[in-house]
């Protein structure tokens, strides 16, 4: 015997089906920007997100919001709206993933020091704590993020060197500690991004480390009008690399957002 289940039925419950499909959101900086793609812009080749790519691993059903900006500190995702925009679309059983520190730590001009700085002792960690509580309100999971290493090693090309932008001691791995800190004042999951891709190319090595980078396509220019030498900004292989070592992690620890790969 066939059953015929009247299209309005079968519409009712895919819109059903989409209300309660879970989005892992992302707030960051341009080392997670995807140049609005998964909120239905273009990528910007050969840039590319290691937190938007994490939808390919994704089951049915699950998505990524990523409004991560180019650019962006925690003041100035505040200060932008951005935070407002993100948060305004967060609903309960949702993820939020944070991560911030490539911008935070600029002061070295008038400018970085009204729009960017944030100390993470302070100013950083006040901003943290007030989006855990948007989240939690939502019903949704806050995930603190440390920030993803530059590929900048030292001379002798095997360890990772943490000095672009350091200013009285704090550097990237002053956020890396503030966000570990934080996840468990505050008792939320912390995934640590800095360590795991630290890890990841001082073992792999330099030469195939630049290959997860800008500095490896020859395609962008610098100011000068030479290749840029970026080795900040993920592409393909990249984002690839670091989005597996997030998965693989969150995993191997059972959190909850786990619940939403493949």
């Amino acid at each position: 015997m066939k059953f015929h289940i009247p299209v309005l039925a079968v519409a009712c419950v895919a819109a059903t089906f989409l209300a309660s499909a879970k989005t892992l959101f992302f707030a960051g900086d341009s080392t997670l920007d995807d140049a609005n793609l998964s909120l239905g812009g273009k990528s910007r080749f050969p840039y590319q997100s290691w937190g938007t790519t994490l939808r390919e691993s994704m089951k049915e059903g699950y998505g990524v919001a990523n409004y991560a900006r180019s650019g962006a500190s925690t003041k100035s995702f505040v200060k932008s709206g951005m935070w407002a925009k993100l948060i305004a679309g967060v609903k309960e059983g949702d993820y939020v993933a944070i991560q911030f520190g490539h911008n935070d730590q600029k002061r070295s001009s008038e400018f970085y020091q009204k729009e960017r700085w944030a100390d993470p002792k302070g100013l950083f960690r006040e901003i943290v704590r007030g989006w855990v509580k948007d989240i939690r309100a939502k019903g949704a999971t806050p995930i603190l993020l440390s920030p993803i290493c530059r590929g900048t090693f030292d001379k002798a090309g095997k360890k990772l060197v943490d000095t672009e932008h350091k200013s009285d001691g704090v550097c990237l791995r002053s956020y890396r500690d503030a966000m570990q800190e934080l996840s468990v004042e505050l008792k939320c999951d912390y995934v640590d991004m800095n360590g795991m891709t630290r890890e990841l190319m001082e073992r792999i090595g330099k030469e195939e480390s630049m290959k997860f980078f800008v500095i490896s396509t020859g395609i962008v220019k610098g100011k000068d009008g030479e290749p840029s030498k970026d080795t900040t900004h993920p592409i393909k292989a990249g984002a690839e690399a670091f989005a597996q070592l997030f998965i693989a992690d969150v995993k191997a620890r059972n959190l909850p957002v786990a619940e939403m790969f493949r």
